[in-house]
């Protein structure tokens, strides 16, 4: 009888152990899922507040301010990093995502901005699905001075692009942002704001083109709502 009810007593200790264990992995793959998401969201966020200053729609650029000075840590908070094996998986330890290069390249942004939308707008500059900009043949670049000038112009928009997203990468590697997700985000941002006659690339098969064709932009575009397909949008 005795070695019964141990038996059974090391049972129920070994089940209960089994269910913390698959709780605790549980609740880490969840938040560290939250987290992910939260943090692309806030990249998100802040690529619509930089474009909205490169545009010239507001004079303040997201994420600048400066930090508020740290309060005390509470005892709990304590006692949670030294317990998580993984503590950037918490979502409210988000951090600034900009920095004196992320402001220095979209005030220069801000400052070619007049001079690249007609470009846009006539179609001769397209806006490719990787967040830069393309030469599209057009007429009014058959001249070729007027050629060679549209071709520097697009040389350096794209150069401080391509710098403004390494930076924002870098600022989020440990979180595993890669410059290929921004320049993702960037270019759906975009492609958001687009007007009719502006020329994109739609992306590639996937989350991204999904998103695209469940929205109003792909239901104006019908059938020509493609994967990878230039359009130019009615």
């Amino acid at each position: 009888m005795r070695h019964q009810t141990t038996t059974r007593l090391m049972t129920v200790a070994l089940m209960a152990s089994v269910s913390f264990l698959y709780a605790c992995v549980f609740r880490t793959e969840h938040t560290i899922t939250a987290h992910i998401t939260l943090d692309i969201r806030h990249i998100q966020e802040q690529a619509a507040g930089v474009l909205d200053f490169v545009e010239g729609k507001t004079d303040t650029l997201p994420g600048l301010e400066p930090a508020p000075p740290a309060g005390p840590q509470s005892w709990w908070r304590g006692a949670r990093d030294l317990l998580n094996p993984m503590p950037a998986a918490w979502a409210d330890d988000l951090k600034n995502t900009s920095s004196p290069l992320v402001a220095d390249l979209a005030r220069r942004m801000r400052e070619r901005h007049p001079q690249i939308e007609p470009y846009r707008r006539s179609g001769c500059f397209g806006e490719n699905n990787r967040g830069y900009l393309e030469l599209r043949e057009c007429d009014g670049l058959k001249d070729p001075d007027a050629r060679n000038a549209a071709q520097k112009l697009l040389a350096e928009e794209n150069k401080d692009r391509k710098a403004l997203y390494n930076e924002i990468a870098r600022l989020n590697a440990d979180q595993g942002v890669t410059v290929s997700t921004v320049e993702s985000i960037y270019a759906a941002q975009r492609l958001k704001r687009g007007q009719a006659g502006e020329v994109f690339q739609l992306p590639e098969a996937g989350n991204w083109f999904d998103e695209v064709a469940q929205s109003s932009v792909g239901q104006r575009l019908g059938a020509q709502c493609r994967p990878g397909a230039w359009v130019t949008l009615p």
